[in-house]
């Protein structure tokens, strides 16, 4: 499903040139539940960027499904988006102005779904999050465990194939994020691919692989 080779990122600091990512090679295969793991600073959220086409490499090649991702324009970036990735950030980045089915229902407008379908989407995974009566609440107005069930419901409604998730344990207590961990594995079983960002090795433990990171480079798996 998905294929790095020799990915570059680089950023210029202070006229300096800097490798986040220094010649990437690794293959994810379709449906598989990975974990990367890394020290701060190690390039793992910089990958996590690329596979989600938030952002773009320097150089080598991402191909996802025979997409050449790496040779997409800005529109073709946006699509492939759309189409097939879906996020859940650790502080979970939902909108505080927009009551829980609103940020749940945001990535389907784009898809030019009709309201009605739309409305039985957001309360068919809101509901599977167990958190359908919050619906009209604000996120301020919810615990972290229920946010992070929204950023959940919200990645599952637009039932795109690759599900990335970042530290998605990491602002929730142990009891919560263990329920998280056990949301996404159920998620994985069901056919989606899911790409795990983590520094806790129980969490990783839980992954069908796991993958370290150092220095943009992939140092073991």
């Amino acid at each position: 499903m998905i294929t790095l080779r020799n990915v570059v990122k680089s950023y210029n600091i202070d006229n300096k040139n800097f490798n986040a990512l220094d010649g990437i090679d690794l293959d994810i295969d379709e449906t598989e539940m990975l974990a990367v793991m890394g020290p701060s600073g190690s390039g793992k959220s910089t990958l996590l960027n690329i596979l989600g086409g938030m952002d773009s490499v320097t150089s080598g090649e991402y191909i996802f499904d025979g997409t050449e991702v790496n040779n997409l324009k800005a529109s073709g970036l946006h699509k492939f988006r759309r189409d097939n990735v879906s996020f859940v950030f650790q502080q979970f980045a939902l909108m505080d102005k927009y009551t829980i089915f609103e940020n749940v229902e945001l990535p389907l407008i784009p898809k030019h779904i009709s309201k009605l379908k739309r409305k039985k989407i957001v309360m068919k995974q809101l509901e599977r999050m167990g958190i359908a009566d919050q619906a009209n609440k604000y996120p301020t107005q919810l615990s972290g465990g229920q946010q992070q069930r929204c950023a959940i419901a919200r990645a599952l409604a637009s039932d795109n194939r690759l599900i990335l998730a970042d530290e998605p344990t990491g602002a929730l207590d142990s009891h919560n994020g263990q329920e998280m961990m056990n949301i996404l594995k159920e998620i994985n079983k069901e056919g989606k691919t899911v790409v795990v960002i983590t520094h806790d090795e129980r969490i990783a433990s839980q992954c069908n692989r796991i993958v370290y990171i150092r220095d943009g480079k992939i140092t073991s798996e």
